[in-house]
């Protein structure tokens, strides 16, 4: 096999293993959790199991399933507990989840169904109305993910940095500003290895940061390294990791490069944080323990410039009022601030929403300086 057909393999199986729809299964049932997996593997699913509610409430947010599938009588976390638990999480709640219950009741499906579950699974059950119920859901939720999907791929092409996706080996997709950098031609297909790129020491560096990583950690790898061009080139450039996509079996990273020069020494800023905090309570959205300390965590690594925003993914003005937001500015505030109307800033709210495929300022927050969107 030639090095274009290898490339051309390795993409294949990405793809590939991406249409794989990821199911979590929570059952407490061990015996019958196994089997549910096995069904699903059979009809090729990607299955994660856990056999509590604790364990599946921490999976989901590890593992970011297509579909939830749980039990209701589950002890200490029973499945109504869980649903709920996952229902305050901005980044699950949109997820379909299907009860799967011993119980016939009428009552009990009732109120599972009026929690806001997209189905309730009586068992016994037969596997092909298991398998179809399943797929009836993904196909509701799939119009949802693609939008995502092309907004992802969109900011992935266009973005002015260097971003590559990687399995800690291989690289499977790179945009222009990565290529270019490394010295690559993008139009002849070649395997890029990542250790053809690395020097042993940083590579080995590299990996034990992402064999220890811990599951709610932003940033898996973020210093300063030098990476070898393809044509032997040494360019000094800092390096941002973090997960992108994790599978049962298998995780997918999103690496960042950008120019030494442009990187600034992280500044600790609690109270900065809290305004945040109190900002968006005050927005009457809910904030979760698990989110509000993530965006102390995030602002602790941040430190932000109104004026020093160019044109971006969002424009001049949108990244302003971003900005300001995050400041804790109330929208009269900003107003006032930018010499503009209530209304005009409300129209830039909703334009950053809208890019940003967020349902909240806090999502685009936090899209924004997950993607490095804001200068800092």
């Amino acid at each position: 096999m030639n090095p274009a057909d290898d490339f051309r393999y390795q993409l294949s199986k990405i793809e590939q293993m991406k249409l794989q729809k990821k199911i979590l299964v929570i059952e407490d049932d061990q015996n019958l959790g196994h089997t549910i997996q096995n069904i699903l593997a059979i009809n090729h699913y990607d299955v994660c199991y856990a056999n509590n509610g604790v364990s599946g409430i921490q999976k989901a947010y590890e593992y970011l399933p297509d579909l939830v599938l749980c039990d209701v009588k589950m002890y200490p976390i029973n499945g109504y507990q869980v649903y709920k638990i996952l229902e305050e999480s901005s980044i699950l709640n949109h997820i379909p989840f299907i009860y799967i219950s011993g119980s016939s009741e009428i009552d009990e499906i009732r109120f599972g169904m009026s929690l806001g579950a997209d189905d309730y699974i009586v068992k016994p059950f037969n596997n092909d109305d298991l398998i179809r119920s399943i797929e009836k859901r993904l196909e509701k939720f799939q119009t949802i993910s693609n939008e995502a999907k092309r907004e992802f791929n969109r900011l992935f092409d266009l973005s002015p940095f260097g971003l590559f996706l990687f399995d800690g080996n291989r690289i499977f997709n790179a945009n222009t500003a990565f290529l270019s950098r490394i010295q690559i031609d993008e139009t002849v297909p070649q395997v890029i290895k990542i250790k053809d790129l690395f020097e042993p020491e940083q590579l080995k560096l590299l990996e034990e940061n992402l064999q220890v990583h811990k599951p709610d950690q932003i940033e898996l790898f973020n210093d300063h390294i030098t990476l070898k061009t393809f044509k032997g080139e040494m360019i000094a450039v800092r390096l941002v990791v973090s997960e992108f996509e994790k599978y049962s079996n298998y995780t997918l990273y999103l690496g960042l490069i950008f120019d030494q020069s442009a990187s600034v020494i992280p500044l600790v800023n609690h109270g900065y944080a809290d305004e945040v905090n109190s900002l968006l309570q005050q927005e009457h959205i809910r904030i979760s323990e698990a989110l509000s300390e993530k965006i102390t965590n995030i602002f602790k690594q941040k430190s932000l410039n109104l004026y020093n925003q160019n044109k971006t993914f969002y424009t001049k003005k949108e990244n302003q009022v971003l900005c300001l937001v995050m400041e804790g500015l109330s929208i009269k505030a900003i107003a006032d601030r930018l010499e503009i109307s209530d209304r005009t800033v409300e129209k830039h709210r909703t334009r950053l929403m809208e890019k940003s495929g967020a349902n909240n300022m806090i999502e685009v927050i936090i899209f924004a300086l997950k993607n490095c969107l804001v200068q800092i």
